[in-house]
């Protein structure tokens, strides 16, 4: 009895691979027939005939038309179709929260933004989600059971294992279960991961992943965070802990802390937080800057924006400012590259949108301490979605457990 369980248990298993195996193909393939899928699968006719025809059944994939005829009857070509099937993404800022409705390709149906209530607290914040992602479905008026789930990015350290967000400095949670709170009220399957994790996870299934396997996304905006993928999968580590890149201290020397208040770490040092913490320190000890008259003699308007701003008009103070960030960030990343020998390394946030002074400086600083040996140079590339990074990575969550058959 336990050995037929067994057996059945191993024949379910290796179904739903071959089934990953082909849609995976579909997917990367603009339009194929079955017999391309057999010869690149090694999979047999009648295994890959019935695995497309149960795709077709579930809308994940169309017949577009017929391929050339080598002599026969033209074989019937396959695409993926994602036109069908919905999913909505969340990016839960501190400032705002973005909540989108898009189809499984990528498309947007309908976007929505309000502003976060964080003095609220957790329950507060979790009813607004629910508002939003409510209204968000009326405004589409598509039929509920056509949207397969939700994905939220957040910041913070969440367990892989228990779903527990242990701790968000930005919220000031500690140990809250955001999808069983949401469960309550929503119908709706919710899924939720680190922002940098899932916006490496967008960039997988939807932006650089069609062409590297091997990547780091880092996240350079108020904080500091790193997605890692290896071999076309997100790296969790032992409990979803992984990529808290900005903590890693670089000049223990350093006065400067960040949220948590680690001194002298990446994240004090180089986030849009650190820069304009930097700014302020040294404008209030009586460093001359024209950032000074931008803010109208009021320090505490101070962003790392307006300092980068004053770099590009070649203000000394912040070009130094900004050159010492990009220093401790480089060592960082070249610690990534010398960890994890990645493709490429993909940049989004704040800090990333200001253009040739972040990467160039950035790259200055990475090849001063890189292996002299290695010849070859690791891309610094901007994200694929610019501010919608992170929403693309929020409904990936969803996408990504369709693409994989996971309940």
């Amino acid at each position: 009895m336990n050995s037929s369980r067994s057996l059945k248990k191993d024949v379910s298993y290796l179904n739903k691979l071959n089934k990953i195996e082909v849609l995976g193909l579909i997917r990367r393939s603009s339009e194929i027939s079955r017999a391309d899928i057999v010869k690149k699968t090694k999979l047999s006719a009648p295994t890959v005939t019935r695995i497309v025809d149960s795709l077709i059944e579930s809308n994940l994939v169309r017949i577009v038309g017929n391929g050339d005829s080598t002599g026969g009857r033209p074989p019937k070509l396959i695409r993926f179709d994602g036109s069908n099937n919905f999913v909505i993404g969340v990016d839960l800022g501190s400032t705002s929260i973005r909540a989108v409705i898009s189809d499984l390709d990528g498309k947007f149906v309908t976007e929505i933004e309000t502003p976060t209530d964080l003095k609220g607290g957790f329950e507060k914040i979790c009813l607004q989600l629910v508002e939003l992602i409510n209204k968000l479905i009326e405004r589409s008026k598509l039929v509920e059971d056509k949207i397969l789930g939700v994905g939220l990015a957040v910041a913070g350290l969440i367990n892989s294992e228990t779903g527990i967000i242990e701790y968000s400095p930005m919220f000031k949670w500690k140990k809250v279960n955001l999808q069983e709170e949401l469960k309550k009220y929503l119908k709706i399957a919710v899924f939720y991961d680190n922002v940098s994790r899932v916006t490496a996870l967008g960039e997988l299934l939807y932006g650089v992943g069609k062409k590297h396997k091997n990547f780091i996304c880092v996240n350079v905006g108020f904080g500091i965070g790193a997605g890692i993928i290896i071999n076309g999968e997100p790296f969790f580590g032992n409990r979803g802990f992984s990529g808290e890149f900005g903590h890693i201290i670089v000049n223990h020397n350093s006065p400067h802390t960040d949220a948590d208040g680690i001194r002298g770490c990446i994240e004090a040092l180089s986030s849009g937080y650190g820069i304009a913490e930097i700014a302020k320190d040294q404008i209030n000890s009586g460093k001359e800057s024209s950032i000074l008259s931008d803010v109208k003699g009021n320090t505490e308007k101070i962003t790392a924006e307006i300092v980068i701003n004053a770099a590009k008009e070649e203000d000394t103070l912040a070009l130094k400012i900004v050159d010492e960030a990009m220093t401790y960030l480089g060592i960082g990343v070249d610690s990534l590259i010398k960890l994890f020998n990645p493709e490429i390394i993909v940049f989004s946030g704040g800090l990333a949108k200001s253009g040739e002074i972040f990467f160039n400086k950035l790259e200055k600083h990475i090849l001063e301490n890189k292996l002299r040996e290695i010849k070859y140079i690791v891309k610094l590339v901007p994200s694929s979605f610019d501010e919608d990074a992170t929403l693309i990575g929020a409904f990936s969550l969803v996408t990504s457990k369709i693409l994989q058959f996971d309940s």
